[in-house]
């Protein structure tokens, strides 16, 4: 067998990552449970929290979106292949290669690009100091004094791993657009539309989370055990987290399976297959040719759907579509 079973039930072959199979909340839930140190620290602190530590030193910072995410998701390849320690990982080139063709595939998966050199540099700068952090307060000894150069208080403490999940999670998606996901409160789910309500029998009972904008709710969902569905979105927003949405029934509002006028999509919910099958849910942005040109180099028009550009050939079809109901 070469591939790993995942908390959501895919198969995954972390040798040969299909970037499609790739999933933010396999990532959350495996790194929420993955202890720093190999389990060599004073008391249990995930990789998970490692990597939400970094990911805030880096907003502290002002550092890009991109470096931020970037953070976030820098040891996301553990939670496909597991970690080894650093005396030993040194002698195994062919895990060296594997966790970096992974760790490269995820961050093309989430950012939409290879990372600059210069954005590695600031995400392992940050990343060695976290750690020196992490030995000042967990270890028996001291790695050195690197963490003196952090700005953001740090505090290494056991904390639930739903909570650290969440987090984790909620750090993914404002990485993409600025609305924050986070378990409803009982006076935010007296807020919810009707629209939300359950309409199947095996349907949660209330949403689990809720979608914020500007302190207003505009979407939430349930999370089933196996993925996130989002039952309802009230407006467009520029890009929507495709792992709050791959469990949705999206209803299609036009059967255009085309790209002959890629100007048409402006400012609208489509569907997007690229001519590799892969699937992005998102609201289309028009690029003219002229943009194009200035922005990338490429003379022709493009459709951008949250940090995804899309040009004719990349496209197998594009459907309009809105969010009806979800089911569990």
């Amino acid at each position: 067998m070469s591939y790993i079973t995942t908390v959501t039930g895919k198969h995954f072959d972390p040798m040969d990552p299909a970037e499609q199979e790739i999933d933010i909340l396999d990532i959350a839930h495996a790194l929420s449970l993955m202890c720093r140190g190999n389990g060599h620290i004073r008391t249990f602190y995930s990789v998970a929290q490692h990597s939400i530590a970094c990911a805030e030193e880096a907003f502290e910072r002002g550092c890009t979106p991109i470096v931020v995410m970037g953070c976030l998701l820098h040891d996301a390849s553990e939670a496909y292949l597991s970690d080894v320690t650093r005396p030993i990982k040194k002698d195994l080139p062919q895990y060296l290669q594997a966790e970096d063709s992974l760790q490269n595939a995820i961050w093309r998966h989430f950012i939409g690009r290879e990372l600059t050199a210069d954005e590695k540099e600031i995400i392992f700068e940050i990343d060695d100091q976290m750690l020196s952090m992490e030995f000042h307060q967990l270890m028996p000894e001291e790695l050195n004094d690197d963490y003196r150069k952090l700005v953001k208080d740090v505090v290494c403490e056991t904390l639930p791993t739903e909570k650290v999940k969440d987090r984790f999670l909620q750090l993914a998606a404002d990485g993409y657009e600025d609305f924050a996901i986070h378990i409803a409160t009982e006076d935010e789910l007296k807020q919810v539309p009707a629209a939300c309500a359950p309409d199947t029998a095996s349907a949660k009972k209330e949403p689990l989370w809720v979608m914020v904008y500007e302190d207003k709710i505009i979407g939430c969902g349930c999370y089933d055990g196996n993925s996130a569905v989002c039952r309802f979105a009230s407006e467009p927003i520029s890009f929507v987290y495709p792992a709050f949405l791959k469990s949705a029934v999206l209803t299609k509002t036009e059967s255009v399976n085309t790209h002959d006028d890629l100007c048409s999509y402006e400012g609208k919910a489509v569907i997007l297959t690229t001519a590799e099958n892969e699937v992005f849910y998102g609201f289309a942005s028009h690029l003219p040719a002229e943009y194009c040109l200035h922005e990338f180099g490429v003379e022709e028009e493009a459709v951008q759907i949250g940090m995804y550009v899309f040009y004719p050939w990349d496209i197998k079809g594009i459907t309009d579509w809105q969010i009806s109901k979800a089911l569990v």
